[in-house]
């Protein structure tokens, strides 16, 4: 027996399989829940600190309830505009076949190539009032809420979209055309029939969409930057996550502040969980839509100009709120003023960047995809059930908050930092690692098991069935979600700066220059950011493509 055999008994073995099983397991709770959710034991533990400094100073609790209302209002509203907007697009993609068709898709996904700091910088310059807006800018909004709301609108609008899109395609049009046969007018039919039954992609896109806006802490740190045209101080409008951003930086200086970070993490950590869950329930609950019918005004609306203009409206919203201001930046550049700068230090955040980004990933990928299969082939077990519900936790938690928490944990082992990259590396583990999962996950359970099931009874040993059999059919999955985690990791900006305040990444440096007021050097380094994360999705467009063909 060769030394390939020997390995592959090995690992075939009960006793490899049940200790490879338990370390991922042991991974999964040690490095990604614990230290998620560890800043609730803070509550515990140092229960006396948060009354003397948060609770006993109505100041600041004052500001930590209107920033988590203002972050929730926020959420909420972005939400509501999503759906409103993103349905016409989503049933066009959905039912309807027409010249350009793939290119409008692309167009849907372009945001989701766009890393939030530079996606931030981008919508900030087109619709911010500045002291010198850059040419073919808006430059009409000067309300901070309402800059908010239209960033976080380009930022969410792909999700709920997509999670419509996907959900209209999978509904057998047979009923719909039946009510329509029986006297019904097309809008009567869909909002009678359809509707109700996508309740499910309704629930999906919200919870994207509601989770995506209120962890969003770097795009709008930077955008409420050039607004104000300055580094933000505690009186300017905040959100939850920009106050935590905010209060992270300054409590360098001042450790009394650790209290109030902790205390409104803690609060965006319950709330989010809480009201997603409710917002789930409510979604499933109500009664979509109304059952009373207007056949005259339905029939009107179902003809002529109606649906025309409709779908022109969709497509309008989607170009002048949505890319226009994701790649204004390309504008700006372009007709702003050279600068001469020393590029050096940005390259050296690039390559950290890039250096943390492809560590994670591997670790993401060697350590998910076991609990990925472990998770679906045991599925009826009350463990892989846990781990599976376990496992969406980070992708809820605001990442302002996880990467405070995060923090606080690694802190224990390192309280002064004295390993900054390792730092960053272990919290955007926590925070990629389900992506890669939810992928995997996804992949294999639309696969039949008798594939390995026969291999197996041909003599196959499981890792050998894995290799030959499993994993041509799940590569594209794996590739996307490896994708997705290395991008996210190279666009994250809020939870890095929650666990290491002057971390040398490239959308750290980005803040910093938009703090600086160095605006044609942050828009080069967002362009540079846009471009590698554009060649990425189209890898991951490409690969998930090939997997469905």
């Amino acid at each position: 027996m060769g030394p390939g055999n020997k390995l592959v008994e090995l690992i075939s073995g009960k006793r490899f399989r049940k200790g490879w099983t338990a370390l991922n397991i042991a991974f999964f709770l040690l490095f990604v829940i614990i230290p998620t959710v560890y800043i609730l034991s803070y509550a515990i533990t140092d229960w006396s600190e948060i009354q003397e400094h948060v609770l006993s100073d109505p100041a600041t609790m004052d500001l930590i309830i209107g920033s988590i209302i203002v972050a929730f209002e926020i959420a909420t509203i972005v939400t509501i505009i999503d759906f409103v907007a993103g349905l016409p697009l989503a049933w066009m993609m959905a039912r309807k076949d027409f010249r350009g068709k793939q290119f409008l898709d692309t167009l849907i996904d372009m945001p989701l190539a766009v890393p939030t700091a530079a996606l931030g910088f981008s919508a900030a310059i087109f619709w911010a009032v500045t002291p010198n807006p850059p040419p073919f800018s808006l430059a009409t909004i000067s309300s901070p809420m309402i800059l908010i709301i239209l960033l976080h609108v380009v930022f969410s609008y792909p999700y709920m979209v997509r999670s419509l899109t996907a959900i209209l395609g999978g509904i057998d049009e047979t009923y719909e055309t039946a009510g329509r046969t029986l006297g019904a007018s097309r809008l009567t039919a869909v909002r009678t029939i359809t509707l109700p039954l996508f309740r499910a992609g309704l629930v999906t896109g919200a919870i994207l969409c509601f989770a995506r806006s209120l962890s969003e802490t770097g795009g709008t740190i930077i955008a409420l930057a050039t607004l104000y045209g300055r580094r933000m101080v505690e009186g300017d409008f905040h959100t939850g996550p920009s106050l935590i951003g905010f209060w992270k930086d300054a409590s360098v200086s001042d450790p009394t502040l650790i209290p109030a970070l902790s205390f409104v993490s803690i609060l965006l950590i319950i709330l989010a969980l809480v009201l997603l869950l409710v917002l789930k329930i409510v979604i499933m609950r109500v009664r979509l839509p109304l059952r009373k019918v207007w056949p005259s005004p339905e029939k009107l609306l179902s003809r002529g100009l109606f649906p025309k203009i409709k779908d022109t409206s969709a497509i309008i919203f989607l170009i002048v709120i949505v890319l226009i201001p994701s790649f204004f930046i390309f504008t700006y550049v372009l007709t702003a003023n050279p600068v001469q700068a020393d590029w050096s230090p940005f390259i050296d955040a690039l390559l950290t960047s890039f250096l943390v980004a492809t560590i994670v990933t591997l670790i993401d990928l060697v350590m998910g995809i076991p609990m990925a299969l472990y998770i679906v082939k045991n599925k009826t077990g009350r463990l892989s059930q846990m781990l599976d519900v376990l496992v969406n936790v980070p992708l809820i938690v605001p990442t302002a908050a996880l990467g405070f928490s995060l923090g606080l944990f690694w802190s224990n082992f390192d309280p002064n930092a004295s390993f900054p990259l390792l730092l960053i590396i272990l919290a955007h583990v926590a925070f990629t690692y389900p992506l890669v999962v939810r992928n995997v996950v996804g992949a294999v359970e639309g696969i039949d098991p008798a594939f390995e099931e026969t291999a197996r009874t041909l003599g196959a040993k499981p890792i050998q069935s894995f290799r030959r059999v499993l994993f041509p059919m799940i590569k594209g999955s794996i590739l996307a979600g490896a994708i997705m985690a290395f991008t996210r990791s190279l666009g994250e900006t809020g939870a890095t700066l929650a666990v290491v305040a002057n971390a040398n990444t490239a959308p750290v440096y980005i803040v910093e220059l938009v703090n600086e007021q160095s605006y044609y050097l942050a828009a080069m380094a967002c362009i540079i950011l846009i471009i590698i994360s554009y060649v990425f999705m189209l890898l991951l467009r490409r690969f998930t493509r090939e997997e469905v063909v």
